[in-house]
């Protein structure tokens, strides 16, 4: 009968192909699909389909009305899932039986039944639905399960269709309602969900209590002691409150104390239990400093390639139908481990020891014994975690030893605790992920003298509670029944993608917390633990067959729904909770400088559809604001010219800019001023003198931009000159040599300021036509000849300062004396041909 294997994943296609028999590679549309006999094995790529709208309404809360479709059709980024279905669809037509292979767990159950029930067509209630199980892709556990075929699980397929529905549910609708809130008063995107509320909530109760804390100062009085090596003493106070105290005692003891009494402790460490996935992501973390999500990454690496067993599992244990001896005698053939193996297997234990937890699914993650090929360093690392780990469950207990010795100095005590490893027992095996204070002290017996080398007061604080790291929050949630093993990662990886935390060690963000402090005052089911615990527990309940699908799926509705009318309530007093934390949050990325008005930050403001602002982060009690361009704006330093930063602007198909955000910096104004400019020649509405965004001036019409009438005017200073004879508008003055112009360029009197300075040079030596002294778009000054475009003739002049000083002898031109700095003088022709210049 022909039959379609579905897997998780390509290199498990491959994996389990090989297991079964000989197998022929194949491809359709660019997928590689696998022929064994009467079995098609084809892989989908994860979650190939996904929930969406079924009528997309826009920006809109409560909705429920959903459907399974493919992710290619959901999300751009899924585009690549498209081909895999194909292949699977195509090849489901050759195939009367369909095997969910994926990975045996409630999100392997959920791809394999999502492709049989939507890409294959098939209904997985059909007897022609079957579904094996392994927790190694070992070739002896891979055919082991296909020898016991069995139906499909509906208990785990039902919890995960479940979860993926009120995940859904949660997460677009708190997120849509808690976006709404923040933008009526400023555009942002947000995000909630049922498991994300109270890992937030958490987070934010530990940051609190670290603002509040108030360190309290104390003091401690070390002894420095000697006997046969040097070791240290606290004096058995501890902690003084006040400094007179320890200085009073350091005053009164002598350089010699008396050993008064010793108390010496043996304790055993048993070995420690093989890894469940939050006890491997605390230790990478601990010891490979490798985040729980990176840890989770590298895992799945490990298990597809069958280095190790499957990583999403709870369990602590490894049952006894696993041969723990057979993986020995094949680490063994592993240089690094050939030590320990040997020992072990000498000793003639079977298996390692077992921890609490146990996992219906799989067993404890352990390594399979395969070779593995070339690694990567930080794959190498985790593989390397993981086997000593499994050794060190075989071990013997480790004896530590803990010695606390009392000293008399003239009346005073003192005390010195030491610590050792007797007997490393396990430590051997677990080598240097071993790692326990060593701090032996010398041996001392009742009534031994040591000399007393020094007496130090050590002036300290009280310290807050620490923050949670990546790692000890995913503990914290699995503590709380937050989330499952494969997902509390995500979960903190979304917190720091949507700003709520920030840093190594978690640092909440004032949007964080507002969060918090928004949900608390007006909906706290979002964050609560007992919520989110409720709905944990009925999934359970779905999967042991003690509730069905629809009805949890209705009660997560139902209490949605009453959340969500609160919601809409007090939509207002949430929204200005957030935005006050919003503005607060971008203080340190958008702060353009302090508000003229209450001096507090003022900030960038983005609003929906590109519009941006600067805005008070004092908002709504000051709601003071300064415009900014449409164009794509970024932070680009300080203003020269006042405190305020600039941005630099970058429009559309047009040059970049600079410009200050303040509306009233020196540099948005003027270098002169015309009283009255007079009307427009086209439209009759005022003339105005104006500075564009290039920082250029210009008389522009206040009619723009139903009229854009310009006339230029020079960027140095100018001062007004009167009216012109000509024409009646302004004339100005500017310039070295003081040049008089009117501001219409088509008047007679005109200089054109900015390029054309009418300095009577002479006539151009190739048409006749008069020259003139031009400035270029550069801003750099040359002579030209005023027959431009048609007569390209031009002399350069020198950048350094220089006046005019007269008419050359020799050829006519204009003469110039030229002042650079820190070099002499001299008097040059324009004519860059005149025999003067060549002298």
């Amino acid at each position: 009968m022909p039959t379609l294997i579905i897997t998780e994943k390509p290199n498990v296609a491959e994996r389990i192909a090989k297991s079964l028999g000989k197998s022929d590679k194949k491809n359709y549309k660019g997928v590689s699909y696998f022929e064994v006999g009467d079995f098609f094995v084809a892989p989908a790529v994860g979650h190939i389909f996904g929930l969406r709208e079924k009528k997309n309404n826009g920006w809109v809360y409560p909705v429920f009305d959903i459907e399974w479709v493919p992710s290619h059709l959901i999300s751009k980024s899924s585009d690549f899932t498209k081909k895999y279905l194909d292949s699977i669809e195509w090849l489901s037509k050759k195939c009367t039986k369909f095997i969910n292979a994926c990975d045996y767990d409630v999100e392997g159950e959920v791809i394999g039944y999502n492709v049989i029930k939507h890409g294959c067509g098939e209904n997985p209630h059909s007897e022609n639905v079957f579904r094996v199980k392994y927790s190694t892709l070992t070739k002896e556990s891979i055919t082991k399960a296909f020898d016991k075929i069995e139906k499909i699980d509906f208990g785990l397929a039902d919890a995960g269709l479940s979860r993926h529905t009120l995940d859904w549910y949660w997460g677009i609708n708190l997120s849509r309602a808690l976006s709404n809130a923040a933008r009526r008063i400023h555009y942002t995107t947000l995000s909630i969900g049922r498991v994300q509320g109270p890992t937030i909530r958490l987070l934010a109760l530990r940051e609190l209590s670290i603002r509040a804390f108030k360190p309290e100062k104390y003091w401690q009085l070390e002894m420095i002691c000697e006997k046969e090596r040097i070791f240290n003493a606290i004096h058995v106070k501890d902690k003084f409150s006040n400094e007179e105290d320890p200085v009073k005692i350091k005053e009164k003891c002598k350089d010699k104390a008396k050993v008064t009494d010793i108390v010496s402790k043996k304790s055993k460490q048993e070995p420690p239990f093989p890894f469940d996935l939050t006890t491997l992501q605390t230790e990478a973390y601990k010891h490979l400093k490798i985040d729980p999500r990176r840890t989770l990454e590298i895992a799945q690496i490990l298990y597809t390639n069958a280095l190790i067993s499957y990583p999403r599992t709870s369990s602590q244990q490894i049952p006894e139908d696993i041969d723990c001896v057979k993986i020995l005698k094949q680490l063994i053939l592993q240089k690094d481990y050939v030590d320990s193996c040997t020992e072990i297997i000498d000793s003639k234990k079977t298996q390692p020891v077992k921890g609490k937890n146990d996992d219906p699914a799989h067993p404890a993650i352990h390594p399979t014994g395969e070779l593995p090929a070339k690694l990567d360093k930080e794959t190498k690392s985790l593989y390397d975690l993981v086997v000593r780990r499994f050794l060190a469950g075989f071990g013997s207990n480790a004896i530590r030893q803990s010695v606390t010795v009392t000293f008399d100095n003239n009346g005073e005590e003192f005390i010195s605790k030491g610590n050792s490893t007797v007997e490393p027992g396990w430590h051997i095996h677990y080598e240097k992920y071993a790692k326990f204070e060593e701090n032996e002290l010398p041996l001392l017996a009742k009534n031994d003298i040591v000399d007393v080398k020094d007496l130090i007061i050590h002036a300290k604080e009280t310290k807050p509670p620490k923050r949670y790291t990546p790692a000890s929050i995913i503990r914290e949630m699995e503590k709380h029944n937050l989330g499952t093993k494969a997902t509390r990662s995500q979960i903190v990886d979304i917190l720091f993608k949507r700003g709520y935390v920030t840093g190594k060690s978690l640092e909440v963000t004032e949007l964080g917390l507002s969060v918090v402090d928004a949900m608390e005052k007006y909906c706290p089911d979002v964050i609560s633990e007992r919520l989110t615990k409720r709905i944990e527990d009925r999934m359970e309940a779905i999967q042991k067959g003690e509730m069905n699908k629809e009805e949890v799926i209705e009660l997560g509705k139902k209490k949605l729904l009453q959340i969500l009318k609160k919601f809409k309530e007090n939509e207002q007093n949430i929204g200005q909770t957030l935005v006050k934390s919003i503005l607060k949050s971008k203080q340190k990325i958008d702060a353009v400088g302090k508000c003229p008005k209450c001096q507090n930050d003022l900030t960038i403001i983005r609003l929906k559809f590109g519009n941006k602002f600067i805005g008070c982060s004092n908002y709504p009690d000051c709601s003071n604001t300064w415009p900014l361009p449409k164009d794509s704006i970024k932070k680009s330093g300080k203003c020269s010219e006042c405190d305020y930063s600039t941005v630099s602007v970058s429009p559309k198909g047009g040059k970049s800019y600079k410009m200050c955000v303040n509306p009233d910096c020196p540099t948005k104004k003027s270098n002169g001023e015309i009283s009255n400019p007079g009307k427009c020649p086209k439209c009759g509405s005022p003339l105005t003198v104006r500075k564009s965004r290039y920082g250029t001036q210009f008389i522009g019409c206040s009619g723009y931009p139903k009229c854009n009438h310009i006339w230029g005017l020079p960027k140095d200073e100018f001062l007004e000159a009167g009216k012109c004879e000509k024409c009646g508008y302004p004339k100005i003055k500017y310039g070295k040599v003081e040049i008089v112009s009117c501001v219409n360029t088509g008047c007679e009197n005109s200089k054109s300021p900015e390029r054309h300075i009418a300095v009577e040079v002479g006539k151009c030596p190739k048409c006749q036509k008069d020259l003139l002294i031009r400035k270029s778009r550069y801003g750099s000054f040359f002579i030209g000849c005023s027959g431009y475009p048609k007569c390209n003739h031009i002399w350069g002049l020198p950048k350094d300062e220089y006046e005019i000083t007269g008419k050359c002898e020799k050829c006519g031109y204009l003469k110039i004396t030229v002042k650079p700095k820190d070099k002499d003088i001299y008097t040059i022709c324009v004519n860059t041909d005149c025999e003067k210049n060549k002298v």
